[in-house]
């Protein structure tokens, strides 16, 4: 298997950034998984922070069962506030994946 394979899969179906780091070109690397890891924590907390209030609006007494649970993701999934970070999450982890296949290894780049 090829390096710029190698990379890109790396990139597209593990983190983003370990593909780059994989051709050692750290700087971009350690940025995308900077990046990827900032914006995975926005999504969560986002997530989480939507979650939990429309929990404490809606039936805060009753347990948590996953009959309550499905209509409060569907709440979740419905806010712009969510999406946003998503949306920059797989705008990140698809420009890594991308990336690692097409650029060249930065041993090559300096020699």
């Amino acid at each position: 298997m090829s390096l710029a394979i190698k990379a890109f899969l790396l990139s597209a179906l593990v983190f983003p950034g370990l593909g780059q780091l994989y051709k050692h070109d750290r700087r971009k690397g350690v940025i995308l998984l900077l990046l990827a890891n900032l914006l995975l924590g926005l999504v969560f907390l986002s997530g989480m922070i939507h979650f939990s209030q429309e929990y404490m609006a809606a039936f805060y007494p009753e347990p948590l069962t996953w009959d309550i649970v499905r209509p409060l993701f569907l709440t979740v999934f419905s806010r712009p506030l969510f999406w946003l970070p998503f949306t920059a999450l797989v705008a990140v982890w698809a420009f890594a994946a991308v990336d690692a296949g097409l650029s060249r290894p930065a041993a090559e780049e300096d020699g």
